[in-house]
């Protein structure tokens, strides 16, 4: 009795046990399964992205600096004496700068004409679309369609009429009787009626569109005047495919000096279709020429356009040559790179200087960072750039610094081109002689442009580009979650500008504000995973619960 009681409360639990197991594996499969798949998704940023060279050097002071020029030009102005103490960023030397400050003064004036241009651009642009003539142009357009159309219903009618009645013969259609005659033409009845009906259609769907475009003439929609041309000229052929079957049965009875039994109806069809013909030639001749009108302006609009974003970019162009012209005038002004006592003036005035001429020598102590960088690292640093210094013994210490010394030779190591490059520091106490120092030199950097995570830039035959939702996808706010989309992804090529280890420049293929494609979610198959391995938990062994084998005893227990 006791034993019986026992299975059942361990049935009883292991039930529990597995209907617990199930439930929380629907409902974490449920949990889980929110979003199994989807995208996530960014728009393109403006920021600004640095370009740096690394390299490692030491800790070093030197008793002599020798100052030198980074570029060419004549000796302008001397601004220290022989003896004298200097501080560390004190104007030293002024190149000839007269050629360099024309061509910004121009640049700056070409700049100004430019926006200029950009600003009577946009008027024209504005002044176009507010535009009378366009307007009245358009309603115009409206009061004539409406007109040509009001008929439109009972020439359908009378075409219709002249194809399918049964007035030539009680058993076939009238266009049936003329195909009698001319077995080898191209007309087919069937066609014909396909024809009819995709007219009738048409025209209900152009005059709801007229209509509703009669009660909102601000908005024009330049598609009705195409679609109705359309329209007509689809009339017109339809009529001529029955016009010119009666023309050549009427030819051939003028020739052969007959007259036909039906020569009445025959002329009538004959004159109805031909009434129609005309009526609609002059209609198409009509909105042709609207046609025309109202592609020139389109024309115009578009080219207004595609001038403004020529304009702008110009612009842009001449306003990062401009930005570089004044970074190029810094280097004609010489400042000391470090303080000290001035030894010697090797030059006078309007002197002939290049980048190996030793202008002055200034005594001091300062202390200084040392690296050597390969000869294509080398070729990007310039004097006055500035560096971030770090140092191996000192982990939680950041100092500022700037490049005031290239050498102009390299030394050549195991086969290996190095050049010495000197960097002034930020004092610090503890900073020591001898430390290992690693120097991220800048290069370059830029501000408010285009940027995309490089994660995202793909390749194909040579060309980036980035995947973007298809444009009929309703996407209406981005969040860190999936996104399900509903069409394939689309490509868009770019071209891609400055880098750094995080992010790139987008020079052309994106704006501002698009929407990209950062990363495919797919869990899926862990949901799968995950769920299976927490079924097979939960669910018994089925050898734990296997009948063991009774020790065999012959007594019988009382």
């Amino acid at each position: 009795m006791i034993k019986r009681i026992f299975q059942n409360k361990k049935t009883i639990f292991l039930l529990i046990l597995i209907l617990g197991g199930i439930g929380y594996l629907i409902y974490s499969k449920n949990k889980n399964n929110q979003i199994t798949e989807g995208y996530i998704l960014a728009k393109v940023e403006r920021g600004t992205i640095e370009k740096s060279i690394s390299g490692t050097g030491y800790v070093t002071s030197t008793d002599i600096f020798e100052v030198k020029p980074s570029i060419s030009g004549k000796i302008l102005n001397i601004y220290s004496v022989e003896g004298s103490y200097i501080k560390k960023g004190e104007l030293l030397f002024v190149l000839s700068d007269s050629d360099i400050k024309r061509q910004i003064r121009d640049l700056e004036l070409d700049i100004e004409n430019s926006k200029i241009n950009l600003t009577k651009t946009q008027d024209d642009y504005q002044r176009i679309i507010r535009g009378d003539d366009l307007r009245k142009n358009y309603e115009n357009l409206l009061k004539n369609l409406n007109d040509i159309f009001i008929d439109y219903p009972d020439d359908l009618e009378t075409i219709r009429k002249t194809y399918f009645d049964k007035d030539l013969d009680p058993f076939k259609d009238n266009i049936d009787y003329y195909l009698y005659y001319f077995p080898q033409s191209q007309v087919n009845s069937t066609n014909l009626q396909k024809t009819y009906n995709e007219l009738k259609n048409n025209f209900v769907l152009i005059s709801q569109n007229l209509q509703e475009a009669k009660f909102n003439t601000q908005n024009a929609k330049y598609d009705l005047t195409k679609n109705s041309y359309d329209l007509l000229l689809e009339t017109q052929d339809f009529v001529k495919s029955g016009l010119d079957l009666i023309r050549r049965l009427k030819e051939d009875l003028s020739l052969s000096q007959s007259y036909h039994t039906k020569q009445e109806i025959i002329d009538r069809h004959y004159n109805d279709l031909n009434s129609i013909y005309e009526k609609y030639s002059g209609y198409i001749d009509y909105l042709s020429s609207m046609v025309n009108t109202l592609n020139n302006y389109q024309d115009t609009l578009k080219q207004k356009e595609y001038d403004i974003q020529s304009l702008k970019l110009a612009i842009q162009q001449k306003e990062n040559k401009l930005n570089d012209l004044k970074e190029d005038l810094k280097d004609y002004y010489i400042y000391a790179p470090v303080g000290g006592i001035v030894q010697d003036i090797n030059v006078k005035l309007n002197d002939i200087v290049s980048p190996n001429s030793v202008l002055m020598k200034i005594v001091s102590n300062e202390k200084i960072v040392e690296v050597y960088l390969n000869e294509i690292d080398a070729a990007e640093v310039k004097l006055g750039q500035k560096v971030v210094l770090t140092f191996d013994a000192l982990p939680d210490l950041k100092l500022s610094g700037e490049v005031f010394y290239i050498s102009a030779v390299g030394e050549i190591n195991q086969g290996v081109v190095n050049y010495l490059v000197k960097i002034n520091m930020k004092n610090s106490p503890k900073v020591k002689i001898g430390m290992t120092a690693n120097a991220e030199i800048i290069t370059n950097i830029k501000r408010d442009i285009l940027l995309v995570p490089n994660s995202v830039i793909k390749s194909m035959n040579d060309k980036n580009y980035i995947e973007i939702p298809d444009e009929k996808e309703s996407i209406r706010q981005l969040t860190k979650e999936p996104v399900k989309l509903n069409y394939p992804l689309k490509k868009v090529f770019i071209k891609t500008g400055l880098s750094d280890n995080n992010k790139t420049e987008v020079l052309e293929g994106l704006k501002e504000g698009d929407i990209i494609v950062v990363k495919k979610i797919d869990n899926s198959n862990n949901n799968n995973k995950q769920s299976q391995g927490l079924f097979q938990r939960l669910m018994p062994n089925p050898r734990q619960f296997a009948p063991q084998q009774r020790p065999q005893n012959t007594q019988r227990q009382f």
